[in-house]
This record gives structure tokens, sequence and C-alpha cells, in this order.
């Protein structure tokens, strides 16, 4: 359950999100703030922090490597952090800038350890090696984020066996409640 002080930044950060189009923004199977909303929902039932919620409403703030509409400009951050704080802010930041392509593949390689990471930033090209909190919140958002496409989908998400294979190889650096939330859905049924 949220917390006042969270229920009131989640209200902010709707009216942040509202006033800068997120509701007219055109977005997979809807619009921007439809998916946001539903991520932010899959984090909550799934035992995410009210952090990781309020990530989960700006998550596409800056764009991501998958979506490239935004609604902010990089020298607009101020804008955000006023609306989530600057813990919030900073994760969406870090969640926008990654180069998925480069990271993906390092999340899902069994012999890959911590220390050994390297996140690109795809902004600025800065490679560093992320801290484990950040890999994890990195990867609940993102079950939460594909689980609620897959899931909005029109066929649902039979058909995301990708996703499925995703999280089944990349679970070690999830936290518990999301690996399981996320396996429940992506299971075919029968």
């Amino acid at each position: 359950m949220a917390t006042t002080a969270a229920a009131e930044g989640r209200q902010a950060v709707l009216a942040f999100l509202r006033a800068h189009g997120a509701d007219t923004t055109p977005h997979i199977f809807g619009d921007l703030l439809s998916h946001l909303v539903g991520v932010e929902t899959l984090v909550r039932d799934w035992g995410g922090s009210d952090l990781l919620a309020l990530a989960a409403l700006g998550h596409a703030t800056y764009g991501t490597d998958g979506f490239a509409p935004f609604i902010l400009e990089l020298d607009q951050r101020r804008e955000l952090v006023d609306a989530v704080g600057p813990d919030a802010e900073a994760f969406v930041y870090f969640y926008a800038s990654c180069d998925r392509g480069a990271f993906y593949p390092q999340l899902a390689a069994p012999d890959v350890e911590l220390g050994e990471l390297r996140f690109q930033d795809r902004f600025t090209g800065v490679e560093f090696i992320p801290s484990a909190a950040y890999v994890t919140l990195f990867v609940d958002l993102t079950y939460a984020n594909e689980v609620e496409l897959a899931c909005t989908s029109p066929g649902g998400p039979t058909g995301w066996t990708w996703l499925a294979e995703f999280c089944r190889d990349t679970c070690r650096w999830a936290s518990p409640g999301f690996s399981a939330g996320a396996n429940a859905l992506l299971q075919p049924a029968g």
C-alpha cells in the first residue's frame, strides 16, 4: 500500500505526464499514459518500491532504446526531478539511457558476474559498471514494461516467447516477486 507521500507523488507525476501529452502520445497498443500506468500497476502488484513505481510512471520521459518518442529533452531533466524527485529521476535516466543491444545479452549470459556487466549510456556513449541495486531495478522495470506490452497486445502474452525466454535467462538479476509475476503471466494456459 502506498503511503500518503507516495500517493501525492503519484498524483504529481500523473499531472506532469498529462501536462506533457502522455495521454495523447501514441504507444504500441494504445496511448503512452495507459501503458505507463499499466507498468506502474505491475510494479506495485509485484512488490516494487514507491521509488520504482514512480520511475515506472516516468520511464519513457526521455524515450527508450525501444521507444523513440519522448516527453522531455535531456536538458529539461529538472522538470522530471521536480515531479518524481531526484532518486526516481536518476533511475528514469538510467533506464532510458540503456543501450539495450549491448546490455540485454550480458544480462542473459549465464557466466557474467555483476562486476563484469558493462552498461553503455546511449545518449553519451559512456560505459561503466552499474551498481547491483540499479541492475535489479532495471531488470524489474524491464519485466514490468515488457509484460505490460505482452498482456495488452491483441494476442495476449502467448506469442511473446522471446520475453518468457528473456525472463528465464535473466531471473538471477530480478527481485523474486518480479520474476514470479512475469513468469506467471507469460506461461501458456493449459
